[in-house]
């Protein structure tokens, strides 16, 4: 039977570990709230953005929410968010069908991560 260690992990969740051994539970719950109150703004905003067509808005923003995602183990979160990002820098033309979708259902796979860890630590 393999052990823990050679399981898959989850970024988001290794992440949060990591986060807590540097500082504290209190500190993760806080980030995790910010987040979570933070992230649903950004996607609208990504989404003002493309409908506009105003790309240094939607470069900064979806840099921002790249940031903070990856800051937060949310790698394919911002992996998507990156897409956006290099698309807004270009500052060319938005791509047929280019919209927030996937980025919102992957930050629907995150905030359940983030609302479970939250609970636990509780």
């Amino acid at each position: 039977m393999p052990t823990t260690d050679a399981m898959p992990t989850n970024p988001l969740l290794t992440r949060l570990q990591e986060l807590e051994q540097e500082t504290d539970a209190e500190f993760v719950i806080e980030l995790i709230d910010i987040y979570l109150n933070e992230t649903p703004k950004q996607i609208q905003a990504i989404a003002a953005a493309l409908t506009t067509q105003t790309f240094p808005a939607l470069m900064i923003t979806a840099h921002t929410l790249k940031g903070s995602s990856l800051n937060l183990g949310a790698k394919q979160l911002g992996a998507l968010c990156l897409k956006l990002e290099e698309i807004g820098r270009a500052g060319k033309s938005i791509p047929e069908g280019t919209s927030t979708a996937e980025i919102e259902n992957e930050y629907e796979n995150v905030k359940t991560m983030l609302l479970a860890c939250r609970q636990s630590k509780q």
